[in-house]
C-alpha cells in the first residue's frame, strides 16, 4: 500500500475540514491524550471539529496536507500567523515514510515565501518532541500547563 501510493502535498480548503479533524481527532487520542489530564481531551479534540477548522481558515490560518492518490488526508500541518504550528498530525500508518519531514518543508517554505519568517514557536505534547527537536526546534521553556490541563513543551527554531 505505501509503496503503491503517489502522496501529494497541497494548501488545504475549507472542504477538506472533516478530513482533517478526523485524521487529528484520531492521532490525538492514540498519542497525544494518554498521559493528559482527563480536563484537556474535550476542548483539545472541539477544536479539531470541522466547523473549528473552517473557522479558523477563514481566520487566515493555513493547513498543509499530504495525501494520496485518492484523496484521503494523511498528514497536516496548520501554521498562524506564518510562525506558530499549532496542529502537526501524520496517520500512525504513515509514520516513519517521511512525510512529516515533507510537510514541515513545506510548511516552513510557505511561511518564508510569505512572511519572511526565520523564528518559529509550537506547544509540543511529550511524545512529539523527538520529532520537532529532528526539524532543528529546542525546548523555549519549562513544560506548561493550558487552562485546559493540556500539558505541553514550547518549542521554537530560529534559522539563520
Amino acid at each position: 500500500m505505501r509503496r503503491s501510493s503517489r502522496i501529494r502535498f497541497r494548501l488545504g480548503q475549507p472542504q477538506d475540514a472533516r478530513a482533517i479533524g478526523e485524521l487529528a481527532r484520531r492521532v490525538t487520542r492514540r498519542w497525544i491524550l494518554p498521559g493528559q489530564p482527563a480536563t484537556a481531551a474535550a476542548p483539545l479534540l472541539a477544536g479539531m471539529r470541522a466547523w473549528a477548522i473552517r473557522r479558523k481558515m477563514t481566520d487566515g490560518q493555513r493547513f498543509h496536507l499530504a495525501c494520496l492518490d485518492d484523496g484521503r488526508v494523511i498528514g497536516v500541518a496548520a501554521m498562524r500567523d506564518d510562525s506558530h504550528l499549532f496542529q502537526f498530525f501524520v496517520s500512525t500508518r504513515w509514520h516513519g515514510c517521511g512525510i512529516a519531514r515533507q510537510l514541515w518543508q513545506r510548511t516552513l517554505r510557505d511561511a518564508q515565501r510569505r512572511a519572511g519568517t526565520r523564528h518559529f514557536t509550537l506547544n509540543a505534547s511529550a511524545m512529539a518532541v523527538p520529532v520537532y527537536r529532528r526539524f532543528g526546534f529546542v525546548p523555549s521553556g519549562p513544560l506548561k500547563a493550558k487552562d485546559t490541563g493540556l500539558v505541553v513543551q514550547p518549542m521554537q527554531l530560529d534559522l539563520p
